[in-house]
């Protein structure tokens, strides 16, 4: 290890279990983000029950380590009573941060729980300065950039934030379009990836005159290196993805990029990277770093995990294969060939006798019949990656410090504490000492023995009323007597405050949600506010102008484009403000940087008024009063979040309609170049395409370099 003196840059790992999370971080992970069985993005994950983040958050304080914990979903309306409970024993536990999405969510940690720190999800989609503005003055730490964006880009940000942390993906899977805007999952399969269910539509095969392939899976994202210059322009977190995967995988990919940090020398650094390769690769590329087009954006042949290539076989007959490669081998190693076919054909090594093969020319036993000479041979698996299960038991329960005041005298004991303006007198009896020593040292060891309970009196000052505290004596029975009073009167505290506050919430709650409904707005159909001329329901920047607007009582709509690269983030505001006129406009605001331009836009143009369109995905009160909050102007109101079922949306939102189509992906890879293998050169920058799966029909539309997909009609 060589000494490197920088400003010290946060190496984030998935936890998507106790084993994972541990495995993380004793192998050189500084921080683990972590989801509960519930309100998780990832719900497929085995994730974490409290007491599991009790025992994560006590051992991460004892060993400078940090937990984040993920509560990145849209909350429907009768979910928020329940997530209030949850936010009260988060921060009770003194979690490091809450990952949020929803807009509902920020409001009410924002306003109830203090002590909470916000980072913003990935899952909602800031991708500009205007975003960043509104999220830093909502009081959140710290944003979750997506995976589109290019090192360029994040260096613009951090010189224009200096004081916002921004956290970047730097390994694993990527989803074909932005996080928070896919709707695939949802709208075809009735999973949303919003709640955690992604069914991963972008991972199955299309059709597309008659060529059949995964033209929507996404390769890994793999940084390597490349995280240096992260370093360098001040990121604050690197992310590495993967909640879903194993404890080895973990593992594997902090001891990967923790030996990249420190600059380790490369052959350390190229064996570390052969393991993660094992533990778990796609096909990988460095995605969008380096070129807002992506590079090696997707592969169409096969969508899974392929591990390390071992080599081309030499030739095979029978169940037998010979390959030369410069990798030992081990008995239960897990070995892999994709067919022609794009079958993945994965086995166990069983060499008889043998518990390992030397690296060099080796002929391998194999339970199906030898694939032809010169096909992948891939390490999926190996024998000494496994991490051991923990004993959860094994690691304490966090107990929260409290802070009490004791008051001694000669026949009393008084405990104040400050932070549940508490206080309690107990009848005491103490001792004249015939020693020098008094009884302080004694009071404070039987004080941190807390028991069963969740706190510890782990700061106590200690008093004398009227007497010498020096002085006195205290028999340790009275003592253990006093300390098993004090707990329990403190925990019925605990309880009662707890049980009032979340109360006071809850009924604060239907007090908000009936405000609103008594004051709705009305909106049409949202398929009436797609702009006339347009193959897109938004408007994009560079075509306001010359689009045809629709227009309600003399009014025109505006409903823009979810996507607002910096690159076009002053140039759009310009062409928003001369399409508004002075008679007033409605601005649909469908992603948290709209909302930063809308708070320009209205300081010139009062008159203008805005809506809630569907990409703010907002699904319940507290969202809808935070919009409100923000935008300090009349509102028409909000269409409700799109994949509610029609009967859940509550009152106060309005319904977008079956008619309207929005799309099930928004990506900034490149259809043409990347799916089917085009060219730049000479590009007209604006295509269609028709895709094919089973039943359904999906068109593709290319406008300038990004992709959307829409659901098309059934086939017959």
């Amino acid at each position: 290890m060589v000494d490197f003196i920088m400003n010290k840059i946060e190496l984030l790992a998935p936890g998507g279990n106790l084993d994972s999370a541990m495995a993380a971080l004793e192998n050189g992970a500084d921080a683990v983000y972590c989801g509960l069985q519930e309100f998780s993005a990832r719900k497929s994950a085995k994730n974490f029950s409290l007491d599991q983040i009790s025992r994560l958050r006590e051992w991460t304080l004892q060993n400078s380590k940090k937990i984040y914990m993920t509560l990145n979903t849209i909350l429907k309306e009768e979910e928020l009573a329940g997530i209030m409970e949850i936010l009260y024993q988060l921060e009770d536990l003194g979690v490091d941060s809450i990952i949020l999405q929803d807009p509902g969510l920020a409001r009410m940690i924002k306003r109830n729980f203090p002590h909470l720190i916000l980072h913003g999800s990935t899952q909602m989609a800031v991708h500009n300065l205007s975003g960043l503005r509104v999220l830093k003055d909502l009081g959140f730490s710290r944003v979750v950039l997506p995976r589109e964006m290019t090192i360029s880009e994040m260096a613009a940000f951090k010189t224009a934030f200096p004081d916002l942390e921004i956290e970047v993906f730097i390994h694993g899977a990527q989803c074909y379009g932005f996080s928070g805007m896919c709707l695939a999952s949802g709208m075809l399969l009735g999973r949303s990836a919003n709640r955690g269910e992604c069914g991963q539509v972008c991972r199955t095969w299309f059709e597309r005159e008659k060529d059949r392939g995964y033209f929507l899976s996404s390769t890994d994202l793999w940084a390597g290196t490349r995280i240096l210059e992260l370093e360098e322009i001040g990121i604050s977190s690197l992310k590495i993805e993967g909640r879903m995967k194993s404890p080895a995988y973990a593992a594997a990919a902090a001891s990967y990029y923790r030996a990249i940090l420190e600059r380790r020398s490369p052959e350390e650094i190229s064996s570390l990277e052969d393991n993660l390769r094992v533990a778990f690769s796609r096909n990988s590329g460095i995605g969008h770093l380096k070129s807002t087009k992506g590079q090696s954006m997707v592969d169409r042949e096969y969508p899974g995990h392929r591990g390390l290539f071992l080599g081309k076989t030499l030739g095979g007959s029978g169940h037998s294969l010979t390959i030369e490669t410069s990798r030992t081998l081990h008995k239960r190693d897990g070995l892999m060939f994709v067919t022609s076919s794009g079958e993945a054909r994965s086995f166990s090594l069983d060499i008889k006798g043998k518990t390992s093969l030397e690296p060099g020319k080796v002929t391998i036993p194999i339970p199906f019949q030898a694939p032809p000479k010169g096909t992948d041979l891939f390490q999926i698996q190996s024998h000494d990656l496994h991490s051991k299960s923990l004993n959860e038991l094994s690691l304490p329960l966090y107990k929260k410090p409290v802070s009490a005041t004791l008051l001694l005298s000669s026949e009393k004991v008084t405990l104040k504490v400050a932070e549940y303006q508490f206080s309690k007198t107990l009848p005491f009896q103490s001792e004249e000492s015939t020693g020098s020593r008094g009884p302080e040292d004694k009071i404070r060891n039987e004080f941190m023995k807390s028991a069963q309970y969740d706190f510890c009196l782990s700061s106590l000052q200690l008093e004398g009323d009227g007497v010498d505290l020096s002085t006195r004596f205290i028999p340790p029975s009275s003592l253990k007597n006093l300390r098993r009073e004090i707990y329990k009167t403190l925990d019925e505290v605990r309880r009662s405050q707890k049980e009032d506050k979340l109360r006071k919430l809850r009924e604060s709650l239907l007090e908000d949600a009936a405000k609103l409904s008594s004051n709705r707005g009305s909106l049409p159909p949202r398929i009436e506010l797609n702009p006339k001329d347009s193959r897109l329901p938004v408007l994009t920047p560079g075509n306001i102008k010359k689009a045809k607007l629709s227009a309600r009582d003399g009014l025109p709509y505006l409903p823009l484009s979810p996507l607002v690269f910096p690159s076009d983030e002053k140039s759009f505001l310009k062409e928003i403000s001369e399409s508004t006129g002075t008679e007033g406009a409605l601005i649909g605001i469908g992603n948290w940087g709209h909302i930063g331009m809308y708070q320009e836009l209205v300081q010139k143009n009062t008159s203008l008024r805005w809506y809630g369109d569907s990409g703010m995905l907002l699904a319940n009160s507290q969202a809808q009063l935070l919009m409100e909050e923000l935008m300090g102007s009349e509102t028409a109101g909000s269409y409700a979040w799109i994949e509610y079922s029609s009967s859940e949306i509550p009152v106060f939102f309005n319904k977008a309609g079956k008619e309207f189509k929005p799309p099930l992906f928004i990506s900034r890879n490149c259809f043409k170049k990347h799916s089917l293998g085009g060219s730049c050169h000479e590009c007209k920058r604006s295509f269609e395409y028709d895709l094919d799966q089973k039943d359904k029909k999906y068109k593709v539309i290319l406008e300038d370099c990004l992709t959307w997909i829409f659901s098309g009609e059934e086939n017959p």
